[in-house]
């Protein structure tokens, strides 16, 4: 696998301490590589998973310029609240437009598939206007 490195870990006391893993693939932008990953938080009631971004450097995708510290999507709809596995939303994909919206596909709680769109700049500007740092 050559030079592998890890770029991003979870953030004690963040929506993604448990763990994070992969969404879609990263999405070209002028300001770098935008990063539609997945984090969990571990609860009472078990697990929520919830989607967040992350921007990587053009040329150097191991180094990552920001991590947003929100998330851009949790659970919130009765089918990704209660289905085979509740409390989840997990980014199956990414599609960007070229009037600069990117639609992004998840599946709901184990059960349904789902899309919704968002503004590929207003993703970039969470990684870079507050960012938490990449590892701890």
């Amino acid at each position: 696998m050559g030079d592998a490195k890890v770029v991003i870990k979870p953030m004690t006391y963040h929506w993604d301490e448990m763990k994070v893993g992969p969404g879609a693939t990263p999405i070209k932008t002028e300001k770098g590589w935008l990063n539609i990953f997945h984090g969990v938080f571990k609860t009472m009631d078990g697990a929520v998973y919830r989607l967040g971004v992350a921007l990587h450097d053009l040329a150097d995708p191991s180094r990552v310029l920001g991590v947003a510290d929100d998330w851009i999507l949790q659970p919130e709809d009765l089918w990704e609240i209660s289905g085979y596995v509740h409390n989840v939303v997990f980014c199956c994909g990414a599609v960007a437009e070229d009037d600069g919206t990117v639609k992004i596909y998840w599946g709901g709680a184990d059960t349904v598939m789902c899309v919704g769109t968002a503004m590929i700049a207003d993703l970039v500007d969470l990684c870079l206007s507050n960012p938490r740092p990449a590892l701890e």
